[in-house]
C-alpha cells in the first residue's frame, strides 16, 4: 500500500511551500488550505485535457507527502495525473502572488519601490532567479496591481525594532545576507507571519 507520496512541484512552488508547511515528509490532512486542495486532488483522480500534459515539465522538484491519514485504498490512488500535478502547482503559484500583491499594496510608497518589495519578498522566501524569474513577478505585479496610486503614499513611520533588523537586498537574493541599517524587514516578518494564519478566502479571486 501507497504510504508516502513524491509530489512534483516547481522549484518555487517547493520553497514557498516549506515554509508554511514545516519540514518533509508533510502529513497531509484536510485542513489548511494546501492541505484542503492536495487532498481533494487526491480523492478525484481527474484526467484533465491533452493541454496538462506539459505540466511535468517544470516540476523538477517534489514534495514528500506523507499518506498516513489519506484513505488510499478507498480512493484507489496509484499514481498521479497531469490534471492533478498543474493544478496542485498553479493554486500555490497564485497563493504565492497573491501574497505578493499584499506585500507590493502595504510597502510599496513614495520611499520604496515594487523592485525593492519584489526583492524583498524573494529574500523572504530565498527564491532566487533560477527558481522563479524576478520579471515574471514584475509582470504578474504590473497585470495585477494598481500601483500607480501606490508610489504616492506616504511611508509609515519606522518604529525601533524596525531600525535593528537587517535590509534584504540583492545580495540577500542571491543568498549573501548582509546586515544594513535601517529596514522595514520586521513589518515584512510581521505581514507574513500574518498571510499564513488568514484563511484561503484572503486569495480568491
Amino acid at each position: 500500500m501507497l504510504k508516502t507520496l513524491d509530489f512534483p512541484v516547481k522549484p518555487h512552488v517547493r520553497k514557498y511551500l516549506l515554509l508554511h508547511l514545516g519540514v518533509e515528509p508533510y502529513v497531509l490532512s484536510p485542513s489548511g488550505r494546501f492541505g484542503k486542495i492536495l487532498f481533494h486532488l487526491l480523492r478525484r483522480q481527474v484526467k484533465g485535457k491533452l493541454w496538462h500534459a506539459g505540466s511535468r515539465e517544470g516540476c523538477t522538484q517534489t514534495l514528500q507527502v506523507d499518506l498516513r491519514n489519506f484513505p488510499v485504498h478507498q480512493y484507489g490512488l496509484t499514481e498521479l495525473t497531469d490534471y492533478s500535478i498543474f493544478q496542485f502547482n498553479d493554486f500555490v503559484d497564485e497563493t504565492l502572488k497573491e501574497e505578493l500583491y499584499t506585500w507590493i499594496r502595504n510597502f510599496v510608497n513614495r520611499r520604496t519601490t515594487i523592485r525593492e518589495v519584489i526583492l524583498d519578498f524573494m529574500a523572504g522566501y530565498d527564491l532566487l532567479e533560477e527558481d522563479i524569474q524576478f520579471e515574471t513577478l514584475r509582470k504578474a505585479v504590473q497585470r495585477n496591481v494598481n500601483v500607480k496610486e501606490l508610489k504616492n503614499k506616504r511611508p509609515k513611520s519606522v518604529g525601533k525594532m524596525s531600525r535593528e533588523k537587517v535590509v534584504l537586498s540583492q545580495e540577500s537574493v542571491d543568498l549573501s545576507h548582509k546586515t544594513v541599517g535601517l529596514s522595514r524587514y520586521a513589518d515584512v516578518l510581521a505581514l507574513r507571519q500574518q498571510l499564513m494564519q488568514t484563511p484561503l478566502t484572503l486569495f480568491a479571486r
